[in-house]
């Protein structure tokens, strides 16, 4: 992402969201997130549940099918542009409904500003603080960056 593009930062947990931004509900809000592991996997439950739109970025995929096992997440998407065609689809018709896709926060912002599309809210629920173990690079691959972790421990950082 360059420097200059960036989107207006709010600070709000999800249900505060609702009450401040959106007048007691996300219908038909978009809400954007990274990361679906620990403190991260509520998030598509509590976006849905205040009747929002959520598109979420994950690394990686057992992630993602687990939230869809235990209901926490609706759909699983391996392409972005797919996935935010569908989300901007259940946006238009008011419905709660989570989408989790497989890559990494920064594609996902930076096809969002290639294709102009704001969201109406913009969280990280990543452990990308913890160079050790939560911060995955985009420059690489999530193949290549697993292999540098394992192999040459504090080279990612």
């Amino acid at each position: 992402m360059k420097p200059t593009q960036h989107w207006p930062t709010k600070h709000f947990s999800t249900s505060s969201s609702s009450r401040h931004i959106a007048g007691g509900t996300l219908k038909g809000k978009l809400n954007v997130t990274a990361g679906l592991g620990g403190m991260g996997g509520a998030q598509p439950l509590a976006i849905t549940m205040n009747e929002g739109v959520a598109l979420i970025a994950e690394v990686e995929e057992w992630r993602i099918d687990k939230r869809i096992e235990t209901r926490y997440l609706d759909e699983k998407f391996l392409n972005i542009d797919a996935a935010i065609d569908q989300a901007l689809d259940y946006k238009k018709k008011g419905a709660g409904k989570s989408i989790g896709v497989l890559c990494n926060a920064v594609h996902l912002l930076e096809r969002l500003l290639e294709r102009n599309i704001i969201p109406d809210t913009l969280t990280d629920q990543t452990s990308a603080h913890d160079p050790l173990i939560g911060y995955w690079p985009h420059e690489i691959s999530y193949e290549q960056a697993k292999i540098l972790r394992e192999k040459k421990p504090g080279t990612i950082c």
